[in-house]
């Protein structure tokens, strides 16, 4: 039981962030953002999913942020040391 107790917790510290995963959601923002640009005529409505866009994609990042703050803390004390 140590033994995977130990092993859980050296994965936990070899952790990196996910950067991968950032950058689909980045992309994948410009994307959305392109496609109502281009496909939605009125202009109240394409501000509106311009506005649900931004700020679903402002939500997905801190969401990121709040599941890579541990591995992101790791990887920046590994940097200073």
């Amino acid at each position: 039981m140590r033994r995977q107790e130990w092993s859980t917790e050296r994965e936990w510290r070899d952790r990196r962030p996910t950067w991968w995963l950032l950058y689909v959601i980045a992309a994948l923002l410009v994307v959305v953002v392109g496609l109502v640009e281009m496909f939605v005529e009125g202009e109240g409505l394409r501000k509106a999913l311009e506005i649900v866009t931004a700020v679903t994609g402002f939500g997905m990042i801190g969401l990121w942020l709040r599941l890579n703050r541990a591995a992101l803390d790791l990887e920046q004390g590994r940097r200073r040391a």
